[in-house]
């Protein structure tokens, strides 16, 4: 690639509490259009679970995701953390924000209490018969498919979750690029979750927006609640807040800056 200067770049948690540390994103402020595979060789470079890579198109904002190895067709955290630079780092006004990305326009806006929400598809479930893990999560009750690239794991409970020792080859073959087991009850949460996506990448996620598209319905399916708080009991650990609609689930959290910079690439 040539030496070209002017991409802004910052490295953001999101989904963060006193006791989580959240996920990392690096959001990437593009001044200019860049190749696929310009942008797949910087992700790579920065090596966090999702780069965001943002652009302003008139009013509205262009967006992609990319983990070291593949882009994805949907990312919570990275929406997050981009819509956290934009009010926070760029200082840019507005009651709204449109995202166009491969998962169609995402909105996203701030809450009260330094909270931000983005709202992502919602996805309908499917029972499935719990053979289709093949013992790779170990006993679970209840198996769905969540959409076309997720696949929801009921387990017994908290620390059932905290102590899945998974082989992420055998989750490879699981038929989804979201594996995300869950359980009721959580440290000052609703639910707990862990997600795994080796087909993406990524062996565990420290925190993942975009599982809320899925664990929302199901905890309203078990409760009538259409809103929920989750738990992510990843190494990071993180938490998020989510209420559902009837196409959408509006995801919130919190995020914050941890380092910024200039990409010369």
């Amino acid at each position: 690639m040539g030496s070209t200067f002017g991409h802004r770049l910052w490295w953001v948690d999101a989904f963060t509490d006193d006791s989580a540390r959240g996920n990392p994103a690096v959001v990437v402020l593009l001044e200019r259009p860049m190749s696929d595979s310009e942008l797949q060789q910087i992700a790579f470079e920065l090596g966090v679970s999702e780069t965001a890579f943002v652009r302003r198109v008139g009013d509205t904002w262009q967006l992609r995701w990319f983990t070291p190895t593949v882009e994805v067709e949907l990312c919570g955290h990275a929406t997050l953390a981009t819509l956290h630079v934009l009010l926070t780092e760029l200082g840019v006004p507005g009651g709204e924000f449109y995202f166009h990305t491969r998962a169609g326009t995402l909105s996203g806006r701030r809450l009260g209490q330094g909270l931000l929400a983005v709202d992502l598809p919602r996805q309908h479930l499917e029972p499935l018969e719990t053979s289709i893990l093949n013992g790779a999560l170990g006993d679970v009750s209840e198996v769905y498919a969540a959409g076309a690239q997720s696949v929801v794991a009921v387990v017994k409970d908290y620390d059932t979750l905290c102590g899945l020792l998974v082989d992420p080859m055998s989750l490879f073959l699981v038929p989804g690029s979201l594996v995300i087991a869950v359980c009721e009850g959580a440290p000052q949460a609703d639910v707990a979750i862990r997600v795994f996506a080796p087909r993406l990448g990524v062996a565990e996620d420290p925190v993942t927006g975009s599982a809320l598209c899925a664990v929302a319905p199901w905890w309203a399916s078990r409760t009538g609640m259409p809103t929920v708080s989750v738990r992510q009991a990843s190494a990071r650990g993180g938490m998020m807040y989510a209420r559902l609609f009837e196409k959408n689930v509006e995801v919130a959290g919190y995020a914050r800056t941890f380092f910024g910079g200039d990409l010369r690439a």
